[in-house]
């Protein structure tokens, strides 16, 4: 088969899906992460409805872009709880 360009425009989520694959897989070509992203994409339909353990990595990973957003989160005054409304039952 003869490999011929191709435009394609992709979906947000397409988009982050190959940026995924880039971003683990750095060393790979455009053709290489498109076949990775495919691959995986694949594998996620034919497995089991089960979740698969994530490795310390992904979990390392996920947990950091959840706390990259923690600074932007502003504080909501009166929502805290003092140790006086705990016990405000028990006076």
């Amino acid at each position: 088969m003869e490999h011929e360009p191709m435009n394609v425009t992709l979906s947000p989520h397409a988009v982050e899906l190959l940026r995924a694959v880039r971003d683990r897989h750095p060393e790979l070509s455009p053709a290489e992460i498109l076949e990775a992203a495919l691959a995986e994409s694949l594998e996620r339909e034919a497995e089991p409805s089960v979740p698969r353990m994530r490795t310390r990595e992904e979990i390392r990973a996920w947990l950091d872009e959840l706390s990259s957003l923690s600074d932007r989160i502003p504080p909501r005054p009166g929502e805290t709880f003092s140790r006086e409304m705990i016990y405000q039952d028990h006076a």
